[in-house]
């Protein structure tokens, strides 16, 4: 038990050295929920409270040409929210996926600031979830940074219904398994 808790000690101290060792940056946490009519609405937050630089602008980029959405925000009839009026969406040019989603600041005191979050960016689409690359810069373009999060994806995995397959099986057996040690331990004198 003791080699393990050292291993467990090591790992933790290397994770916490490679952390402190990469660059600050903010993360666009992304998450879908599936609709009733069988479309997913994604919604965004720019959670920058470690972030190195301020956030004007940030994209989402997909696998597929023509995203299923209204790119505007909904300020301009479009089907993207926005968190506030001073927040626009537009369609994307994208760096290397096929289809992009732009969101913009209109001012400075609109930017996303080192060490604070804003959310309230979403839209709706089929497309179902998987991971899709973003950026994000300030408002020069001069610092940026590239990383994943949820999002649209045409190439994303067809759900597998629940109770089907080899695993529903495994878990039968395992749960008649359980079941069987139990009552024979229960059977079984105290020790």
């Amino acid at each position: 038990m003791n080699v393990l808790l050292r291993q467990v000690y090591s790992a933790t101290a290397g994770l916490l050295l490679l952390t402190a060792a990469l660059p600050l940056r903010a993360v666009i946490v992304g998450s879908s929920v599936l609709n009733p009519d069988g479309s997913y609405t994604y919604s965004y937050t720019v959670d920058n409270t470690l972030g190195a630089f301020d956030i004007s602008s940030w994209s989402l980029e997909f696998d597929f040409a023509a995203p299923d959405w209204d790119q505007a925000d909904a300020f301009a009839g479009g089907g993207v929210t926005v968190p506030n009026a001073e927040w626009f969406a537009m369609p994307g040019i994208p760096l290397s996926g096929l289809s992009g989603q732009d969101f913009l600041s209109l001012s400075s005191s609109s930017d996303i600031l080192a060490g604070t979050s804003l959310s309230g960016f979403s839209f709706t689409s089929w497309f179902a979830p998987s991971l899709v690359a973003f950026a994000e810069s300030d408002a020069l373009g001069a610092s940026s940074t590239l990383a994943s999060t949820v999002g649209p994806s045409s190439a994303a995995a067809p759900a597998v219904p629940e109770g089907s397959g080899p695993y529903a099986l495994m878990a039968a057996v395992f749960l008649a398994g359980s079941a069987f040690l139990r009552r024979k331990g229960a059977a079984s004198p105290v020790r």
